[in-house]
């Protein structure tokens, strides 16, 4: 459905598009099938710099995933998010809450 690149103990999700309430429940459900109960890397990273948009819905997915890890002790990671994106996710709080990098090295080597 998405590409990914898969490291030691993480997996690079590379988002494209949109993420609102025509493909959120779709990406949630394959990132839970193929990553949450079937794998078991330590960090999941979301590379957002193809990503347009994120509405309200697309947000909540995100907080989901982000919850459903962390209770797992796992990680959830944004990395490469455009202007807009990154300021939706300081407006919302989600910043001080779900770590942002600007390189996918960073938030590899950060553990």
């Amino acid at each position: 459905m998405y590409d990914y690149t898969e490291f030691d103990n993480a997996v690079a999700i590379k988002m494209t598009g949109s993420l609102n309430t025509t493909n959120a429940a779709q990406f949630k459900d394959w990132v839970v099938r193929e990553f949450i109960t079937s794998r078991k890397q330590t960090i999941i990273v979301f590379d957002m710099s193809a990503v347009e948009n994120i509405d309200s819905y697309g947000l909540g997915i995100i907080v989901g995933i982000y919850k459903r890890l962390i209770a797992e002790s796992r990680y959830l990671k944004i990395v490469s998010p455009n202007k807009n994106i990154k300021r939706l996710f300081e407006l919302t709080g989600l910043d001080r809450i779900i770590k942002v990098y600007e390189h996918l090295s960073e938030a590899l080597s950060d553990q």
